[in-house]
């Protein structure tokens, strides 16, 4: 295991109750000493060691071997290379985030489509291709999200079908499922997170804090807002910009924590969240997508609506006033968590139904029911990575594959046990309630789920 972070700490537990491994069959390598006290605990081998461009062939060489998997769990550290490496020497693969080197996502210095998560993944997509589908199984982007909420879409379709149809059959291939999703009228679909949890020691002036990795959080929100633009859309948002002209993706001329957009989920109804950009809105768009001779027929708009706790959101909102610049403390829930839920779901919208949340509600208490140092958003990501670690051992010869591309059933059967409650909820809410007149010419009163609807407009004088 690469990390022993929040992530990673949480995943120790799960692995040893879920897989039959000896004494020290576990080895965490770690850039710092934050996980040792956790690793001894649960059996493994720590070793403090900081993988870098020259140094992580020779660092791992040491440790892994044929028919092993290396779980990365870290920041910072070339998913790519690493990829490679376990694949060269017969290795399997499982990350929670398509990761490069440092000096990337927070780079100003980098044209602003270098910092891109589409630029990240396209490379994956291209190393998946020149590895072939019979390589050593890599799985990558298997965390909660990206990850899990892939299987959540897959099954908010499968209800939505049989409410809309009144059927039950699951679609066998990629194509099924878009034609799924485009008979039921699905345009759009929110990846909708809401995290309530609340610590007794209040955010401070000149202090980040958050409920997971503190430096993956300021990557996120200075990389740029990245979307799935679909085929029902009328209006291309202002400043954004194609990624390419045949991908059907944007991405803007704005940091995702300087973005905004509405969302909704079934314990808090509306909110406002950061338009944050993530992989599954590209996967997700990918696995929904039908052609027709050689052009985009049907693909739904897909977006990340990201709510942290209100402290990490008054942290990333500092972190802008600040020009970017970090802050000097740093804080990352745990213990002092006495309150809250992370509420992590998928909004499916502009059926007949108007719009449908699946997904998972976490609370903390459940959470440290399940693993007593973790809190619910760790608790959730551990769920997927642990997920993926199983799936992969299964069916070694699958090649880099994508959450899309594995059993929906077969990885939620594992992880769904540490998801709390999983709700299905219909709503008749959609993101022109609540607007006031100030931009009301910026508006699609007759189709409410308009990506122009969707997206906060900022206060102009």
């Amino acid at each position: 295991m690469l990390g022993c972070g929040c992530i990673g700490q949480a995943a120790l537990p799960l692995l040893r109750r879920h897989l039959r491994l000896g004494e020290a069959r576990i080895v965490v390598l770690a850039a710092d000493e934050m996980g040792r006290g956790i690793a001894d605990e649960h059996g493994a081998h720590f070793v403090h060691s900081h993988l870098k461009p020259g140094s992580y062939r020779r660092i791992l060489a040491r440790h892994l071997r044929p028919g092993d998997l290396l779980l990365n769990l870290s920041v910072e550290v070339s998913s790519l290379d690493l990829i490679r490496f376990t694949t060269e020497i017969g290795a399997l693969y499982v990350d929670t985030s398509i990761e490069p080197w440092a000096g990337v996502f927070a780079n100003p210095m980098l044209d602003i489509r270098q910092r891109t998560n589409f630029l990240t993944r396209a490379r994956a997509l291209q190393l998946a291709r020149e590895l072939g589908p019979d390589a050593p199984t890599a799985v990558v982007d298997h965390g909660a999200n990206p990850g899990l909420v892939s299987h959540f879409v897959k099954r908010a379709l499968l209800h939505l079908q049989r409410t809309l149809r009144g059927e039950e059959a699951a679609p066998e291939t990629r194509e099924d499922w878009a034609m799924l999703a485009r008979g039921l009228g699905v345009t759009l679909i929110q990846i909708s997170e809401r995290d309530t949890q609340a610590s007794d020691r209040p955010k401070r002036p000149g202090e980040f804090v958050n409920t997971w990795s503190i430096s993956g959080c300021m990557d996120e929100s200075m990389q740029p807002s990245e979307i799935s633009y679909g085929t029902a859309e009328k209006r291309k948002p202002p400043g954004a910009r194609w990624h390419r002209p045949d991908s059907g993706t944007l991405f803007m001329n704005r940091p995702g924590a300087g973005t905004f957009a509405r969302s909704w989920t079934p314990s808090g109804g509306g909110f406002q969240g950061l338009l944050m950009s993530h992989d599954e809105v590209f996967s997700i768009g990918d696995q929904l997508c039908l052609r027709s001779n050689g052009k985009i027929a049907y693909r739904p708009t897909v977006m990340f609506v990201y709510h942290p706790c209100d402290d990490a959101m008054l942290s990333v909102l500092e972190l802008e006033g600040r020009g970017w610049q970090p802050q000097p403390h740093q804080r990352r829930l745990g213990q002092d968590i006495v309150t809250g839920m992370d509420e992590l779901g998928v909004l499916l919208a502009g059926h007949a139904r108007n719009a449908y949340w699946y997904g998972s509600q976490l609370t903390i208490q459940e959470a440290r029911r399940h693993v007593p140092f973790a809190n619910a958003t760790t608790m959730q990501v551990a769920a997927g990575a642990l997920a993926a670690v199983i799936w992969a051992i299964r069916h070694p010869r699958r090649g880099v594959v994508e959450p899309d591309q594995l059993d929906c059933e077969e990885c939620m059967a594992v992880a769904e046990r540490y998801l709390g409650r999983m709700v299905g909820e219909y709503t008749q809410w959609t993101p022109l309630q609540g607007r006031g007149e100030l931009f009301e010419e910026d508006l699609d009163v007759n189709d409410p789920w308009q990506l122009q609807n969707v997206r906060s407009r900022q206060w102009r004088g």
